[in-house]
């Protein structure tokens, strides 16, 4: 099954739960507008002389829905399971491009006071924004230790310098075709146990801010959602916001019920 059967399979499973809210025969389904990001993220591959490329680090696909009531919406067709995620990386692969080993594709649903980003679709119900790699800024993320506490990872303690760090269950996350989606960071075993069952399989993600100089993490609208506890208090991890929350060093995080130390080994 081919890209866009899959995708039009899907349309179909979730179309009665949002054909009221866009209204019947609308042209700008969920279908259409996920087939308008595609276009535009593919439309950003270039040509060089070793051939086809799609020469940036990160892409964010900021989504916007016209209205409150639309919020869950949008939430079921695009970010259950990482949908539009894995679509976008999907349609990167079948392009032929050559793609960057730690491109990011980050989706999020903005709320109605965040700022427009770089690129807008009509009637602005998404914004495309793209970054290309920055050397200087990845020499300058600081090394870090995450030491699992609860639940059962490949190791017991990770020691990181990099900027993006995936979390997940499973080492490398397949659609239902067997193509490769994600590749976990850190990996909490798929062994059945009762913790380990609430990591999902793409759950959360941890990355550098260079330019405030601090690590945030994000929900990748899991299950069981994450969690921080921080000097005696509960600090919940929105689901699907690319903003993130601000980490400390000695933050203990709740990825459902497994859980690890974070820690800064350096700070520069």
């Amino acid at each position: 099954m081919g890209l866009w059967d899959k995708i039009l399979k899907a349309e179909k499973d979730i179309r009665r739960r949002v054909e009221n809210a866009f209204g019947q025969g609308s042209e700008r389904t969920p279908l259409e507008v996920r087939k308008e990001i595609l276009e535009q993220v593919e439309s950003r591959i270039v040509e060089d002389k070793g051939g086809r490329v799609f020469p940036y680090e990160t892409v964010i696909c900021r989504l916007k829905p016209p209205e409150g009531s639309l919020h869950d919406v949008f939430e079921t067709a695009f970010l259950q399971d990482g949908s539009l995620q894995a679509d976008i990386e999907k349609s990167l692969k079948e392009s032929r491009a050559r793609l960057r080993e730690d491109l990011q594709i980050i989706v999020e649903l903005a709320t109605a006071s965040e700022p427009d980003g770089a690129q807008s679709s009509p009637a602005a119900l998404f914004q495309l924004e793209f970054v290309k790699a920055d050397l200087h800024r990845r020499r300058e993320v600081p090394e870090i230790k995450l030491v699992i506490t609860k639940g059962a990872a490949e190791q017991p303690e990770y020691r990181m310098k990099k900027e993006r760090i995936l979390v997940g269950r499973l080492p490398e996350v397949l659609d239902r075709e067997g193509r490769l989606v994600r590749r976990n960071d850190l990996v909490f075993l798929d062994s059945g146990d009762d913790i380990n069952s609430t990591v999902g399989r793409i759950h959360a993600r941890i990355w550098f801010d260079s330019e405030n100089r601090e690590f945030c993490i994000m929900d990748e609208v899991s299950r069981y959602g994450t969690r921080i506890i921080r000097d005696g208090r509960s600090i919940e991890v929105p689901e699907g916001n690319q903003r993130g929350v601000r980490l400390r060093s000695g933050d203990e995080i709740y990825f459902g019920q497994a859980c690890l130390r974070f820690e800064i080994l350096s700070q520069k």
